[in-house]
């Protein structure tokens, strides 16, 4: 059982304060046992009437909590910066949808595109509405650079995005990659997406996708990357720090 459990917390507080009480009426019967001979002396009295009302109980002391390390504190960078390093946002007000993680339910907006040449259910929730994330939430939005799996009621097959966050909106271009049949990696613009690489088949990271490389380092692009992906082993703390790293450069 931990040493912060609930109930091991209420007994001691309680066997503080019996403790505490004992020792008041020790002190009392004491006072009362001399109060007789002291009454000849009535400076002496109200000193000890003044040392019985000084008794105090006091609880000891917790020591506070460890606060949060910086590692687990989200790093916030303004849309002007990631304006100037060639991202933006989508100006449309999207529906807020609801999704699992680590942290709770978060929202993100409803960022899924169109999957085919009639799509209704293009920037609703029901593209999302089994989606998970990895990342942080922040007041109930997912903030910072962030693993979105968008999976859904309507979503045509299940899709990685990976990409900076804030207040759960998505920062374009965003990285993603298909988790159904070969290993892959494309990007995502606000109008338009385009496939860097299929496993196995070709690869265009180089040509088409170099900010990517840029951005997260030369073994972004991997089979093995992309496979994590799918099993959920993907070091996101690894790419969030080159992302940071990326976007702080003068």
């Amino acid at each position: 059982m931990s040493d912060r459990d609930p109930k091991l917390l209420g007994f001691a507080k309680t066997e503080a304060h019996t403790e505490c009480a004992v020792r008041k009426i020790i002190a009392v019967h004491h006072a009362l046992a001399t109060a007789a001979m002291l009454l000849q002396r009535p400076l002496l009295f109200c000193s000890l009437l003044l040392i019985i009302a000084s008794v105090a109980c006091f609880q000891p002391r917790h020591a506070p909590s460890n606060p949060p390390s910086p590692a687990s504190i989200p790093v916030s960078i303004s849309e002007d910066s990631l304006g100037s390093r060639g991202f933006s946002f989508d100006d449309r007000e999207l529906p807020m949808c609801k999704i699992s993680g680590p942290e709770g339910t978060c929202r993100v907006e409803a960022f899924v595109f169109w999957e085919k040449t009639t799509d209704e259910a293009a920037f609703t929730c029901r593209k999302l509405d089994r989606a998970s994330y990895l990342g942080r939430c922040v007041d109930g939005k997912l903030d910072g650079v962030s693993v979105v799996i968008a999976d859904g009621s309507a979503k045509q097959a299940r899709e990685a995005f990976i990409s900076y966050f804030h207040e759960g909106r998505i920062a374009y271009p965003v990285l993603t990659s298909y988790l159904t049949g070969d290993l892959n990696f494309g990007v995502q613009e606000k109008s338009e997406g385009y496939g860097c690489v299929y496993f196995g088949e070709w690869d265009e990271s180089a040509k088409r996708c170099g900010r990517f490389t840029e951005i997260y380092g030369p073994d972004i692009f991997t089979e093995s990357n992309a496979q994590k992906l799918r099993d959920g082993t993907f070091d996101l703390s690894h790419y969030r720090a080159k992302f940071l790293e990326f976007a702080r450069q003068k």
